[in-house]
């Protein structure tokens, strides 16, 4: 009986000291399940602006600047000059609802039931020369652009921490 008792306490201390293992295996899914999301939402806006015609708005860098981006941003890297593109902004919904997976963009939430979106989602557009370092500021002719996704968790194991930027070179068609 006593060595029954002995052999049950020293199995509680064993599986106490793997418990946090199990805590931390969550989470650590939970957060390769964020990356992998925020990188299917990276991925997919690269894949839409690349499709877009290099007349289209949604690519334009402002006169005087060599990239154009959110608001807010103000450098890409050495040498740039950011200009302000809305279409570069946030296009994620802001909320969202699972029972109808109807989303809104309101500032608060449009009542029971909706649920903050879990990232956001912005991108950078810049012009460069045949060489590929050199700057080149609008309206001058460019030779590719490069443009960069970057999406943010807004929610989950790591809010604000966790956050993806993937990049292409585009040699979209110059027209000027």
């Amino acid at each position: 009986m006593i060595e029954v008792l002995i052999a049950l306490v020293l199995l509680s201390f064993g599986l106490l000291a793997i418990a946090p293992l199990f805590a931390s295996s969550v989470k650590n899914g939970a957060s390769s399940n964020q990356l992998t999301n925020a990188n299917t939402l990276a991925r997919e806006k690269l894949e839409e602006v690349i499709g877009y015609p290099a007349t289209d708005s949604r690519l334009a860098v402002p006169v005087a600047d060599n990239a154009a981006g959110p608001s807010g941003l103000t450098t890409t890297g050495t040498g740039s000059v950011v200009g302000y593109n809305s279409a570069c902004d946030n296009d994620l919904p802001t909320w969202y609802t699972p029972s109808s997976e109807a989303t809104s963009k309101a500032a608060t939430s449009p009542g029971p039931g909706w649920y903050r979106y879990p990232f956001s989602r912005s991108y950078t557009i810049e012009q460069f020369g045949s060489d590929l370092t050199t700057r080149i500021t609008s309206p001058g002719a460019y030779f590719v652009k490069r443009i960069t996704v970057t999406v943010r968790a807004t929610m989950g194991p790591f809010p604000g921490l966790r956050q993806t930027k993937q990049s292409v070179w585009v040699r979209f068609r110059d027209v000027s």
